[in-house]
C-alpha cells in the first residue's frame, strides 16, 4: 500500500465569468514543483513559482483530508444568470482524478470544497504568485 505523501500530485483550479468577466487560473505539478497562476485568459501574465515542501505537503493534505475525490462533479446552480462567477476543480493524485465545478450561485458546495480552495489561495497569497 503506498503512502499519499509519495503520490504525484497536480491541480487545476479555475475562476471565470461575472459581471466583471474576471478570470484566475492556478495550477501545479508536484514533478515539477511549479505553482502557476494567471489572470488573463489569453494565458498571458503567467505568474510561475517553486513552493516550499511544507507548502506542497499543505496543498496535498487538504486535498486527501477534505475527502475532494468523493465529491459531486457539479454543483449547478438553481438559475442561469450572466453575472455568475463559475469556478472547477480538477486534482489528480497517484492514479485517480476527480474534477468538480460550482458556481457563487450553487448550493450544497461541498465544504471540503471550500477547504481545499481556502489553502490553494493561501499559498498563493503567501507566494505572491498573483
Amino acid at each position: 500500500m503506498s503512502n499519499s505523501t509519495n503520490l504525484d500530485f497536480n491541480f487545476k483550479y479555475t475562476e471565470s465569468g461575472g459581471l466583471t468577466a474576471r478570470y484566475l487560473t492556478i495550477s501545479y505539478d508536484s514533478n515539477t514543483n511549479v505553482l502557476t497562476s494567471s489572470t488573463d485568459v489569453s494565458g498571458s501574465n503567467i505568474s510561475q513559482r517553486p513552493i516550499s515542501e511544507s507548502d506542497k505537503i499543505e496543498l496535498k493534505n487538504a486535498i486527501t483530508e477534505n475527502d475532494f475525490f468523493n465529491t459531486k462533479t457539479d454543483y449547478p446552480p438553481e438559475k442561469e444568470d450572466p453575472s455568475l462567477i463559475a469556478y472547477s476543480l480538477t486534482v489528480a493524485l497517484g492514479t485517480k482524478t476527480h474534477a468538480t465545478t460550482w458556481t457563487n450561485a450553487s448550493k450544497e458546495v461541498s465544504n471540503s470544497i471550500r477547504k481545499i480552495v481556502d489553502k490553494i489561495k493561501e499559498i498563493i497569497t503567501k507566494e505572491k504568485a498573483v
